[in-house]
């Protein structure tokens, strides 16, 4: 045991503050004692941020963990992002963004629990209206769309007033845009599905844009041009 636990006592006895893992593998090594340190039962935030720290660590830690950890530091403790980044080692931006994944769905949550989104997936979503957000997390479990893919398509659901520019793409209202990027999102599933790879539509001013398609080889490419030209 080359750190000693930390414990605090409870009337029950002693409550484990950090170093769990130590104490099952203690557990399973057959020791009968382990070095111990008792921190203040008083100071219930410091222990906290004590056990925080340490799981921050741990390379096994979800970032729905991680949010739940912040939001009871922040609940229960009354800390603030800044007081939290400065207690974990992180930066304020990293706090905030891990706390805003507790607005997603159940549905979303657990693909990202059980590995089947990851936290940039997660993240994508954020940017997306709420009405939009099912059908673009669909298309993440369903079709396996890249983070980036999901960030563009979020970008455009989001932003119907044009790219960021301040200038109109097409005059249409929120809704009408917002409709047509889902629309897009199907027309590049249906690409995806005719053509046996990843597809992207990106739209510019007065409905221009571009489509751009993946190839895995000289061979397919070969293979995709004649499947257009046939076609």
């Amino acid at each position: 045991m080359l750190q000693p636990i930390l414990v605090r006592p409870t009337e029950a006895g002693y409550e484990v503050v950090a170093g769990e893992r130590r104490l099952r593998a203690s557990k399973l090594a057959g020791l009968g004692t382990i070095p111990a340190i008792t921190v203040n039962p008083a100071d219930a935030i410091g222990s906290l941020t004590i056990a925080l720290v340490e799981n921050v660590q741990r390379t096994d830690l979800g970032p729905m963990d991680l949010a739940r950890a912040y939001k009871q530091l922040h609940d229960e403790f009354g800390r603030t992002q800044e007081e939290i980044a400065k207690a974990v080692g992180k930066s304020r931006p990293h706090v905030a963004n891990t706390l805003r994944l507790l607005e997603l769905g159940e549905q979303v949550v657990e693909a990202l629990e059980d590995g089947r989104i990851t936290a940039g997936h997660a993240r994508a979503l954020l940017m997306a209206p709420p009405e939009v957000r099912n059908i673009l997390f669909q298309r993440m479990v369903r079709d396996g769309i890249s983070v980036r893919q999901a960030e563009r398509a979020a970008r455009a659901a989001a932003k119907p007033d044009g790219d960021g520019s301040g200038k109109p793409q097409r005059p249409v209202s929120a809704d009408t845009d917002r409709a047509i990027s889902l629309m897009v999102l199907e027309m590049e599933r249906a690409l995806e599905s005719a053509l046996g790879r990843k597809c992207l539509i990106t739209l510019g001013k007065e409905g221009a844009g571009r489509i751009v398609m993946e190839f895995y080889s000289d061979r397919d490419l070969e293979a995709l041009v004649e499947r257009l030209r046939s076609n």
